[in-house]
This record gives C-alpha cells, sequence and structure tokens, in this order.
C-alpha cells in the first residue's frame, strides 16, 4: 500500500452555480484503493497512522471505506484523503516523504498482507453537502463517467440537478469531481451520492432513475458519454469530519 507519491499541478473549473442549493466545489482527494485478507488488522492500522501526530499536522478530513460492490475490482477497501486546495496537499506530499507515521502504516500493511490496489486524484467541480450530511453519511453510490465532451457534460448535469430537484428527486448530498490522475477504469468523471444508510440509498436511487429529468438528461448526454462503472461503499470511520465544509 502505497500512500502519497504523486506530483500534483492543481486546477480549479470556476463556473456559476445555477440554483441556490448546487454550488461550484474546489479542493481534492487522493484515493488509495487497498486489497485487504484481515480487514480488522486494516482498520487498526489506518486508525493507528489517523491518530498519529503526522496526520493531525495536516489538518485535513480522511475516511476508511469497505468497497461493497465494484464489479471485477479486487479491491476491499479505499482510504481517502480530502483537500482543501493544493496547498494543503502539498503539504502533505512533504510530511510523507519523512514521516515516521507513514513508515509505519506501510511496513505494517505489508506485513498484514495489504497490497495496493490503486491510486487516483480527484478535483472537485461541484458539490451540494452540509455538515450534518457530513455527520450522517454512510453509504456512497458512485457513478465513474467516461465522456469526450466535458464542458457540454458539465453544462446538462447542472439541468439535470435543477430539474430534479424541481421534482424532489435529488438526494441531501451529492457530488461531481473530474478525474485529474490515476483513473480507474478509464473514467473521465466521479459523481458520487451519499445516505444514510442501504435501504435509503436503494429507495431514493429507485426515484431518481425514474425521474424525467433523469431521462431527458440520459437522452441528452448518451452521444458523448457512458457509465463505465458503478460502486457502493459503506463508510467504516472518518477523521476529521468537522473540517470537510468549513
Amino acid at each position: 500500500m502505497k500512500l502519497i507519491k504523486k506530483t500534483f499541478i492543481t486546477f480549479f473549473f470556476l463556473s456559476s452555480s445555477i440554483f441556490a442549493q448546487q454550488f461550484v466545489a474546489t479542493g481534492m482527494h487522493a484515493g488509495f484503493g487497498v486489497n485487504s485478507v484481515n480487514p480488522v488488522a486494516t482498520f487498526q492500522n489506518v486508525s493507528k497512522y489517523m491518530e498519529s501526530t503526522d496526520f493531525k499536522k495536516l489538518g485535513i478530513t480522511a475516511g476508511l471505506y469497505a468497497n461493497n460492490v465494484n464489479g471485477a475490482d479486487d479491491t476491499t477497501h479505499l482510504i481517502e484523503f480530502y483537500y482543501p486546495d493544493a496547498a494543503s496537499y502539498q503539504k502533505a506530499i512533504d510530511m510523507a516523504a519523512t514521516s515516521s507515521a507513514v513508515a509505519n502504516l506501510l511496513s505494517t500493511a505489508a506485513q498484514n498482507g495489504t497490497q495496493n490496489t490503486h491510486e487516483s486524484v480527484y478535483i472537485n467541480v461541484r458539490e451540494k453537502i452540509t455538515a450534518a450530511d457530513v455527520e450522517k453519511n454512510k453509504v456512497f453510490y458512485v457513478w465513474r463517467v467516461e465522456t469526450t465532451d466535458f464542458p457540454r457534460y458539465l453544462r446538462e448535469w447542472d439541468k439535470m440537478i435543477e430539474e430534479i430537484e424541481e421534482e424532489g428527486v435529488a438526494g441531501d448530498s451529492y457530488g461531481m469531481k473530474v478525474a485529474f490522475a490515476g483513473a480507474i477504469h478509464g473514467e473521465s468523471l466521479f459523481v458520487w451520492a451519499g445516505y444514510e444508510d442501504q435501504q435509503k440509498m436503494i429507495e431514493q436511487l429507485a426515484s431518481f432513475n425514474a425521474s424525467e429529468g433523469f431521462a431527458r438528461f440520459n437522452a441528452r448526454t448518451q452521444g458523448f458519454s457512458k457509465i463505465v462503472r458503478n460502486e457502493i461503499s459503506t463508510q467504516l470511520a472518518l477523521w476529521n469530519g468537522a473540517l470537510y465544509t468549513e
């Protein structure tokens, strides 16, 4: 499991929000997928790192997730770090190079038989989430989308969001990120929605999938985009969650 080794040049897509509940997002997240043969040991190892002084100095949010459904990918867990800006990401890169806590995390993972499956960096472009959502969200549904025309897709996505919000079938929290490096399945975009539990996810997605706004969106975008993978993950732990919406 290799935690941080990327060189990053940041960029942000800037746009005006078309309605009050949806807003342009900044920041980024670095995700690390692992295959664990001992989930308890993985949880303990990751928790130990998150409780270290080195991690606490970063002042960022991080989470550990069980990857419940992901198709043919052998990833069992996801370790996600959320950065408010490029400076905080650079700080983590610099710290990782000399951190004894990171070294211990990696060596212990290797001893436990944990293997790294992928590493990716995503840039936030759209997000709807509150501090209350951060607290209650435990299950996440992901659409990995490939598109040949991102500006057009973004415009159509904004239009769809406005329509499904008016229909009353939009979730409480959702977002879109651009795959900056290491896209797992060749996706251009990482679209997510958060839920309290699996039941609410299934019920709310059923309403969303049957909505007129989503049907119109599919008709408008099918010529230049496609979903390459869907995934479901469950949050096992979140560190510094209050920082996410600050």
